[in-house]
């Protein structure tokens, strides 16, 4: 395994995934109490294991088919879009 390549997807799918509704899912489901500590981890590790292999099969497959400055301008876009539509749902802002 090359930590040169390793590394920078380690950190950055790491800080991604802290404090999102993943970690937050976890949370509640351990103090729920209704599975155990292990439990909450194997089945919450499992899922984001197979949601990881479809991101990496997908994006492999995107790779072949679209340049990588095609994807992450896409990616970007789609990013501020989601992001001003939060807002303004927030807001409790309407288009009428």
């Amino acid at each position: 395994m090359r930590l040169k390549a390793w590394l920078p997807v380690f950190s950055a799918v790491f800080l991604a995934e802290l404090g999102d509704k993943t970690q937050l899912s976890a949370v509640l489901f351990s103090a729920s109490g209704a599975a155990s500590a292990l439990e909450v981890f194997l089945a919450a590790s499992l899922a984001l294991m197979a949601s990881t292999a479809l991101a990496v099969l997908g994006g492999a497959a995107l790779g072949r088919a679209i340049s990588p400055a095609s994807l992450k301008i896409t990616a970007g876009l789609i990013f501020i879009v989601l992001g001003g539509y939060y807002v303004i749902q927030t807001l409790g802002l309407t288009w009428a």
